[in-house]
């Protein structure tokens, strides 16, 4: 019997990498499509690295051949970037990818997008479903989404099996979002890391569960056309996230403890909102910085997926979070 093949677009980054690894060890051959060469796939078996430009057909077009199916991960995640940037990758890159997806005859499809899509507007919603209407306003989201709908609209043309995840704020080993960027940032610059978070709670998910949950779909019969959620389905308040950051932190040893010195002094201030206000007034992001900014708050509901059979293997954020750090 023939070994099945599938590519994946952005193997190189934080969800796609991890993507390519259960492949793998699933007995999968896996095409890790990468921006440039690189050998973070050396010693993994039935990985063939391959340099992959998703605006250029050519380059598309060779690495589909031979593929049963594709992971499209490839993507410009920070919202600081030029909407020019965000708008060539995660829109006519995506476009692209699934017009030669047609052209190639390849028959089955996942595009990883973001609950970005849905906007601060959602907040009308006491839980985001699937079945609430997308409406981004800021241009990662906005992106992401148009990459949704041109994906899908090739796909009703062409009979592809394509499939959308939207996966919430994604924590693990390496991590690498803007938000997780300039959270470590902050944690050796500021002098507290909160602020703004009172009473407000965010839903999380681990990187393996992300990378499970796409195989699974794409494994899952019937699932044409569907839109999933993935996320922790219950929510945790910032303050518990706050005080499993200290905990965690205290667990990590001693090359923390500046940033725990800094959470400490965090954790006082919050004891003290007046103080804590006339700090955010008259200095702001100089020496705080807020966890929580417009948007972070909304939560989310996986049930869809798990009406699938699939369930999340990471629901400590304890340990979640402890992961980040690259520990053992």
């Amino acid at each position: 019997m023939k070994t099945r093949s599938v590519l994946v677009t952005g193997a190189a980054g934080f969800v796609g990498r991890e993507v390519v690894k259960k492949l793998s060890e699933k007995g999968v051959h896996v095409k890790a499509g990468c921006h440039s060469s690189n050998n973070i796939f050396n010693g993994y078996k039935n990985v063939e690295t391959i340099v992959i430009d998703i605006l250029d057909k050519n380059s598309l077009m060779q690495a589909m051949t031979g593929v049963d199916a594709i992971y499209h991960f490839a993507a410009r995640v920070d919202s600081n970037e030029k909407k020019e940037k965000l708008n060539e990758i995660n829109v006519e890159g995506t476009k692209n990818v699934w017009n030669c997806l047609a052209e190639s005859k390849i028959k089955k499809a996942l595009y990883c997008s973001s609950t970005a899509v849905y906007g601060l507007l959602g907040k009308s919603h006491k839980v985001i479903t699937e079945e609430v209407k997308a409406r981004a306003i800021e241009p990662y989201g906005y992106t992401k989404l148009k990459g949704e709908i041109e994906a899908i609209e090739i796909s009703r043309r062409s009979g592809i099996t394509t499939i959308v995840m939207r996966p919430v704020a994604i924590f693990g080993p390496d991590e690498h979002t803007p938000f997780g960027r300039k959270l470590k940032e902050a944690a050796v610059s500021k002098i507290l890391i909160a602020g703004g978070f009172q009473n407000k709670s965010f839903n999380f998910v681990h990187v393996e569960d992300v990378a499970d949950a796409a195989i699974h779909l794409m494994e899952t019969q019937n699932v044409n056309g569907e839109v999933f959620n993935v996320c922790l389905n219950e929510p945790i308040l910032f303050e518990e996230a706050f005080r499993t950051y200290i905990r965690v932190l205290k667990r990590a040893g001693d090359e923390y403890y500046k940033i725990r010195l800094l959470a400490l002094i965090s954790v006082l201030l919050h004891r003290a909102p007046g103080l804590l206000n006339w700090l955010n007034n008259n200095f702001g992001e100089k020496f705080l910085f807020k966890i929580w900014h417009p948007g972070f708050d909304l939560n989310y509901s996986s049930q869809k997926i798990l009406q699938t059979s699939f369930r999340f293997k990471w629901d400590d954020f304890e340990k979640v979070f402890y992961s980040c750090l690259n520990k053992e």
